[in-house]
Protein backbone atom coordinates (compact mmCIF):
# COMPACT_ATOMS: atom_id res chain seq x y z
CA UNK A 1 0.00 0.00 0.00
CA UNK A 2 3.02 2.36 0.82
CA UNK A 3 4.30 1.80 -2.82
CA UNK A 4 1.56 2.84 -4.39
CA UNK A 5 0.67 5.71 -2.26
CA UNK A 6 4.15 6.90 -3.12
CA UNK A 7 3.51 6.25 -7.14
CA UNK A 8 0.72 8.35 -6.68
CA UNK A 9 2.12 11.06 -5.00
CA UNK A 10 5.29 11.25 -7.41
CA UNK A 11 3.06 11.39 -10.28
CA UNK A 12 0.82 14.16 -8.66
CA UNK A 13 4.14 16.15 -7.81
CA UNK A 14 4.90 15.77 -11.53
CA UNK A 15 1.46 16.52 -13.11
CA UNK A 16 1.72 19.58 -10.68
CA UNK A 17 5.01 20.77 -11.80
CA UNK A 18 5.09 20.17 -15.55
CA UNK A 19 0.80 21.57 -15.25
CA UNK A 20 2.30 24.74 -13.02
CA UNK A 21 5.90 25.98 -15.22
CA UNK A 22 4.24 25.90 -18.60
CA UNK A 23 0.50 27.55 -17.22
CA UNK A 24 2.73 30.34 -16.00
CA UNK A 25 5.02 30.31 -19.70
CA UNK A 26 2.57 30.36 -21.74
CA UNK A 27 0.60 33.30 -19.01
CA UNK A 28 4.15 35.11 -19.94
CA UNK A 29 3.64 34.51 -23.43
CA UNK A 30 0.13 35.67 -23.87
CA UNK A 31 0.83 38.52 -21.23
CA UNK A 32 -2.24 37.35 -19.24
CA UNK A 33 -3.67 34.62 -17.31
CA UNK A 34 -4.56 31.38 -19.88
CA UNK A 35 -6.93 28.97 -19.62
CA UNK A 36 -6.72 26.59 -16.63
CA UNK A 37 -7.18 23.73 -19.80
CA UNK A 38 -3.66 24.36 -20.49
CA UNK A 39 -2.36 23.32 -16.75
CA UNK A 40 -4.20 19.91 -17.18
CA UNK A 41 -2.90 19.49 -20.54
CA UNK A 42 0.56 20.22 -19.84
CA UNK A 43 0.82 18.15 -16.35
CA UNK A 44 -0.49 15.46 -18.65
CA UNK A 45 1.71 16.34 -21.83
CA UNK A 46 4.92 16.49 -18.87
CA UNK A 47 3.53 13.34 -17.00
CA UNK A 48 3.83 11.45 -20.58
CA UNK A 49 6.99 12.63 -21.52
CA UNK A 50 8.24 11.86 -17.86
CA UNK A 51 7.56 8.19 -18.26
CA UNK A 52 8.50 7.98 -21.41
CA UNK A 53 11.53 9.48 -20.22
CA UNK A 54 11.93 7.25 -17.00
CA UNK A 55 11.81 3.85 -19.97
CA UNK A 56 14.81 5.70 -21.61
CA UNK A 57 18.53 4.91 -20.17
CA UNK A 58 21.04 7.62 -20.14
CA UNK A 59 22.59 5.93 -23.05
CA UNK A 60 19.74 6.95 -25.00
CA UNK A 61 20.55 10.11 -27.06
CA UNK A 62 19.15 12.66 -25.35
CA UNK A 63 18.13 14.47 -29.17
CA UNK A 64 15.68 10.99 -29.72
CA UNK A 65 13.71 11.31 -26.09
CA UNK A 66 13.62 15.07 -27.11
CA UNK A 67 12.10 14.25 -30.46
CA UNK A 68 10.19 11.68 -28.61
CA UNK A 69 8.84 14.12 -26.65
CA UNK A 70 8.13 16.63 -28.94
CA UNK A 71 6.05 13.97 -30.69
CA UNK A 72 4.18 13.03 -27.41
CA UNK A 73 3.13 16.63 -26.86
CA UNK A 74 2.19 17.53 -30.68
CA UNK A 75 0.14 13.59 -30.51
CA UNK A 76 -1.71 15.55 -27.00
CA UNK A 77 -2.26 19.01 -28.70
CA UNK A 78 -3.92 17.16 -31.82
CA UNK A 79 -6.40 15.12 -29.91
CA UNK A 80 -7.00 17.62 -26.85
CA UNK A 81 -6.93 20.48 -29.65
CA UNK A 82 -9.60 18.96 -31.90
CA UNK A 83 -11.96 17.83 -29.01
CA UNK A 84 -11.90 21.14 -27.28
CA UNK A 85 -11.02 23.87 -29.90
CA UNK A 86 -13.06 22.66 -32.92
CA UNK A 87 -16.03 19.71 -31.20
CA UNK A 88 -16.34 21.97 -27.99
CA UNK A 89 -15.32 25.57 -29.60
CA UNK A 90 -13.36 26.66 -26.80
CA UNK A 91 -10.98 28.52 -28.85
CA UNK A 92 -7.63 28.15 -26.42
CA UNK A 93 -5.34 28.13 -29.74
CA UNK A 94 -5.43 27.60 -33.70
CA UNK A 95 -2.63 28.02 -35.43
CA UNK A 96 -4.10 29.34 -38.56
CA UNK A 97 -2.78 32.99 -38.60
CA UNK A 98 0.94 32.29 -36.77
CA UNK A 99 3.90 32.54 -39.18
CA UNK A 100 4.23 29.55 -41.64
CA UNK A 101 0.39 28.46 -40.84
CA UNK A 102 0.86 26.49 -44.04
CA UNK A 103 2.12 24.30 -42.08
CA UNK A 104 -0.71 23.69 -39.78
CA UNK A 105 -2.60 20.74 -39.29
CA UNK A 106 -5.62 18.52 -38.09
CA UNK A 107 -7.90 21.62 -38.69
CA UNK A 108 -5.43 24.51 -37.70
CA UNK A 109 -4.50 22.17 -34.34
CA UNK A 110 -1.16 21.31 -34.72
CA UNK A 111 1.56 23.58 -36.58
CA UNK A 112 5.16 22.03 -37.53
CA UNK A 113 6.76 25.40 -36.63
CA UNK A 114 5.47 25.41 -33.69
CA UNK A 115 6.82 21.73 -33.08
CA UNK A 116 10.07 23.41 -32.59
CA UNK A 117 8.95 25.26 -29.38
CA UNK A 118 7.77 21.51 -28.26
CA UNK A 119 11.03 20.38 -28.84
CA UNK A 120 12.90 23.08 -26.42
CA UNK A 121 10.50 22.40 -23.96
CA UNK A 122 10.20 18.47 -23.97
CA UNK A 123 14.00 18.92 -23.64
CA UNK A 124 13.90 20.75 -20.52
CA UNK A 125 10.63 18.16 -19.81
CA UNK A 126 13.27 15.71 -19.72
CA UNK A 127 15.76 17.19 -17.60
CA UNK A 128 13.48 18.39 -15.17
CA UNK A 129 11.99 14.80 -14.95
CA UNK A 130 15.08 13.35 -13.72
CA UNK A 131 16.55 16.59 -11.96
CA UNK A 132 13.00 15.36 -9.52
CA UNK A 133 13.42 11.89 -9.61
CA UNK A 134 17.40 12.25 -8.52
CA UNK A 135 17.06 15.26 -6.38
CA UNK A 136 13.79 15.15 -4.84
CA UNK A 137 12.36 11.53 -5.18
CA UNK A 138 15.90 9.89 -4.70
CA UNK A 139 14.88 7.31 -7.16
CA UNK A 140 17.93 7.21 -9.59
CA UNK A 141 20.95 5.16 -8.32
CA UNK A 142 23.04 7.25 -11.14
CA UNK A 143 23.65 10.90 -11.47
CA UNK A 144 21.71 11.49 -14.45
CA UNK A 145 24.01 12.35 -17.48
CA UNK A 146 23.20 13.01 -21.16
CA UNK A 147 24.54 11.93 -24.50
CA UNK A 148 24.25 13.30 -27.93
CA UNK A 149 25.54 11.60 -30.90
CA UNK A 150 27.49 9.23 -28.33
CA UNK A 151 29.21 12.17 -26.71
CA UNK A 152 27.60 13.38 -23.33
CA UNK A 153 27.36 16.71 -23.54
CA UNK A 154 25.93 17.66 -19.47
CA UNK A 155 25.97 15.93 -16.17
CA UNK A 156 23.65 16.96 -13.72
Amino acid sequence: MKKILEFIFEHILLFLTFGFIYFILESLWKNHLTDWHMFLLAGFIGLCIGLINNLFSFETDFLLQSIVGMLIALLCECIFGYKWNVEMGLCLWNYSNPPLSYLSAVADQINAAFAVIWLVLSAFCVLLDDWIYYYILKHKEKKPYYKVFGRVIYRM
